[in-house]
């Protein structure tokens, strides 16, 4: 097999496709750094997938209903990073963003969690915002 084509964004320049990954960079790292639920949430399309550690959520509610949990529980973020980051331009208007992450947080009972792992996010511009129309998160397994 030859894998995917580059077809739909063979007639980009080069100008275009470095604008494409840079705006889908920018919105990766907007989105890792959200405070509150209703901005994590709002770089995500209604009806988005969501998978994580190879789980699907049944839903897209059922993936807001756990980020809002969440981020009402959540006091500071200390660490928020992209770490070996590839974007694949797929079209004027997808995108595909593959990075390792770091991110380290203190809940509300003063609890703090680090985190580590790879997520895997399509991009689509539509209204000329880029939002998530899928996306994958593995973690890497704690050493406790």
């Amino acid at each position: 097999m030859s894998g995917c084509s580059d077809s739909a964004a063979s007639g980009l320049s080069v100008k275009e496709r470095a604008a494409i990954e840079a705006a889908v960079k920018e919105t990766a790292s907007n989105h890792l750094n959200s405070r509150d639920a209703t901005t994590a949430l709002g770089y995500y399309e209604p009806d988005a997938t969501v998978a994580s550690n190879g789980c699907l959520y049944p839903s897209f509610a059922a993936f807001a209903a756990e980020i809002e949990e969440f981020y009402a529980e959540l006091r500071e973020i200390h660490r928020a990073d992209w770490d070996d980051v590839r974007v694949d331009v797929l079209s004027t208007d997808s995108a595909v963003f593959t990075a390792r992450f770091r991110w380290s947080s203190t809940d509300a009972k003063g609890l703090r969690t680090d985190l580590e792992g790879v997520w895997t996010a399509v991009f689509v511009r539509g209204d000329e915002r880029w939002r998530i129309r899928a996306r994958h998160e593995s973690f890497a397994p704690s050493l406790d």
